[in-house]
């Protein structure tokens, strides 16, 4: 049997290293990194020296400034993992079973202590661990086959090993106790799945894929996103922020509160119906050739029980303009991945010559993963448009890389619509492997984790960023939009509020305490 090369939406980590608009502009500060598919890090932002334009570019941003402008992050969705040992009985049951709790014997007990903080991420198309956090979930000796898997990034490919048999589970960072202990009454997932251990994912500056919880289990799934609602979580003397999380088999959305349905289509090979692997003889033992079945690919979205896993992906169609628009110069719709695990938005180059993107790039992002770095273009749109029940939702100045990836409808993608066009919106992912799927957005909240200045923490420095912008409108010099927190176009007493709220939420707790000190 021939194996197709899996192609993860990232397991790599991007760098953006960008110079001044105009000498003195100051710098966005090192972070621990942006998330971008998967793992792509963006750890600085400061934009390049553009030359003169020989013409005005007359740019939809300027004429409708009223319009929100994304931040380069959005949200990250971390969730706690843990893994068991439950499989089937059965020889030829290939098929993943749902989960609505934790069960089975852990892989490396006890199970409390022995989780990991990883990404619910929809553009995976596997669940995956990667270094440590594979020895920790229990994902060595035994538990793995002798099938070797290769995965790749934009910059190159590694071979990852396929596990026996297990059970992955997850849940919100509210599942993690104060202590660092994790509850196992909060957990749902799935069983009988082979996934993905990976060697150590890692750049220069450290960061690193941890684990990856992807569409096998979150297609069958709702997940609630409570942007609103940031969780802080220790383990192991790491800490974690991120919105609450709550993922469920059973939820409706109350229309009056998630007013905006985003439709969301699974690509790929369909019809889906489940989530499964491909088991091959064991064909090491010669005197049991008929004995065990290992796995010969992970599990995948699949089109019954006993077919040849596929994959796939959620798409939702964006419009997209760059310029005036005219008749020579008109909205393009890009049919872009779904990507929780993105929390910025990537363009194919293809799409960027479409929208006529000049050679010179607003910014360059360096990209580190598997196989090396290279650099890439960034950019700014002008105009997106998403089309929505209860209306669409429209963005001025959008920040994209340029970059090229491999998309399971062949091919390569439009692009992946990341969290950061909804970095101030609580989401309900609600998929389906049939029919039309939603993201319900909430009208925009004061989000709680409000960092300003990208650098991970939320501190004296983003109070220094809101103060300088202060009563401040669109007009002004000084206005920053990322400061106006309810898009009314100043930056006032309410702003101010939940400014405020989201500083002493974080403070009085290490490190951000210390850093008063």
């Amino acid at each position: 049997m021939t194996r197709r090369l899996l192609i993860l939406t990232g397991a790599i980590v991007l760098y953006v290293n960008i110079g001044l608009w105009a000498a003195g502009a100051p710098l966005v500060p090192q972070n621990p990194g942006i998330r971008l598919a998967n793992g792509l890090k963006i750890t600085a932002v400061t934009p390049l020296d553009k030359s003169p334009q020989a013409a005005p570019d007359i740019r939809i941003a300027a004429e409708t400034p009223s319009l929100p402008q994304p931040p380069v992050a959005g949200f990250s969705p971390l969730i706690a993992i843990v893994t068991s040992d439950r499989r089937s009985s059965e020889d030829f049951n290939w098929e993943h079973a749902l989960a609505s709790s934790y069960v089975g014997t852990p892989l490396n007990a006890p199970a409390q202590q022995n989780f990991v903080v990883g990404i619910l991420d929809t553009g995976s198309v596997v669940d995956l661990a990667a270094g440590d956090s594979a020895q920790i979930l229990g994902l060595t000796g035994s538990h793995l086959t002798t099938s070797a898997f290769p995965i790749g990034g934009v910059s190159g490919t590694t071979d990852t090993m396929i596990t026996q048999p297990l059970g992955v589970f997850a849940a919100g960072l509210g599942a993690i106790d104060p202590n660092g202990q994790l509850d196992l009454t909060k957990l749902v997932g799935h069983t009988n799945v082979a996934a993905l251990a990976s060697p150590a994912i890692s750049c220069d500056n450290g960061e690193n894929v941890t684990a990856i919880v992807g569409t096998p289990f979150i297609a069958f799934y709702t997940t609630i996103i409570n942007v609103n609602q940031p969780r802080r979580v220790v383990v192991r003397d790491e800490t974690y922020i991120g919105p609450d999380i709550q993922i469920t088999d059973s939820y409706t959305p109350d229309p009056a509160v998630y007013r905006h349905k985003i439709p969301m289509e699974l690509g790929g090979m369909s019809p889906v119906a489940t989530a499964t692997y491909y088991a091959f003889p064991d064909m090491s033992d010669w005197e049991n050739i008929l004995g065990e079945w290992l796995p010969l690919t992970p599990t995948l979205l699949s089109m019954g029980a006993m077919t040849l896993p596929t994959g796939g992906s959620f798409f939702a169609d964006v419009g997209v303009l760059q310029g005036q628009p005219g008749p020579l110069n008109m909205l393009r719709s890009a049919r872009m991945l779904v990507d929780t695990g993105a929390q910025s938005s990537i363009i194919s180059t293809n799409m960027a010559a479409k929208l006529n993107l000049p050679l010179e790039p607003d910014f360059t992002a360096e990209i580190c993963g598997v196989g090396g770095s290279n650099a890439a273009p960034g950019y700014y749109l002008d105009y997106v448009r998403i089309d929505a029940m209860g209306g669409a939702l429209e963005f001025a100045h959008v920040p994209f890389i340029v970059l090229d990836m491999e998309s399971p409808e062949g091919g390569s993608l439009d692009g992946i619509l990341g969290m950061n066009f909804f970095w101030n919106r609580n989401v309900v992912l609600e998929p389906t492997t049939s029919g039309a799927g939603f993201l319900h957005l909430s009208d925009p909240v004061p989000y709680a984790y409000i960092d300003l200045n990208d650098d991970g923490v939320v501190d004296g420095m983003d109070f220094a960023v809101f103060a300088a912008a202060w009563r401040t409108t669109p007009t002004d010099p000084a206005w920053n939009p990322r400061c106006d927190l309810f898009l009314d176009e100043i930056i006032d007493a309410r702003d101010l509020e939940a400014f405020t709220d989201s500083w002493l939420h974080m403070l009085g707790k290490e490190p951000f305490a210390s850093q008063l000190e």
